[in-house]
């Protein structure tokens, strides 16, 4: 019989909509991808999107996700980017990761065992210089 290995992609989007200092700064809008005709009312947004990971070698079947989150800010009128916005944004995702050092239930079926922030990168958009940072994080965690 195959192993159930945790969503935790799925587990991490639902986590961070449940996080009350996260949905004051973009509401629900926690996406796996940027939705298509995004307009500057879809900002501030969050998407989060698993890059590589897998199984930590043990006889349990325990993930070690590691997963992007990106923060994206919004613009002026003018165009420019609100770098403020997406500073105050990346910071209370890093908070509340750093907070994550016990068993913690992210969604039903997925228990992180941790979080560790592994880089912050600031990376604004080519295309129109909209604010963005990129958290990567390694997410530890199990079925339940």
């Amino acid at each position: 019989m195959p192993e159930a290995y945790p969503d935790v992609e799925g587990g991490v989007r639902t986590w961070l909509r449940a996080q009350s200092t996260i949905t004051a700064l973009v509401g629900q809008r926690v996406f796996f991808g940027g939705p298509k005709g995004a307009t500057e009312a879809d900002f501030p947004m969050i998407v989060v999107q698993r890059i590589g990971g897998g199984n930590d070698m043990s006889d349990a079947p325990v993930d070690d996700a590691l997963v992007q989150i990106d923060c994206w800010g919004k613009l002026d009128a003018s165009g420019n980017g609100l770098k403020a916005g997406a500073t105050a944004l990346v910071n209370t995702v890093r908070s509340a990761l750093d907070d994550i050092r016990t068993r913690t239930q992210l969604a039903p079926g997925v228990d992180a065992f941790g979080i560790n922030v592994d880089s912050v990168i600031w990376a604004p958009d080519p295309s129109n210089d909209r604010p963005r940072y990129i958290v990567t994080a390694e997410v530890t965690a199990i079925a339940s």
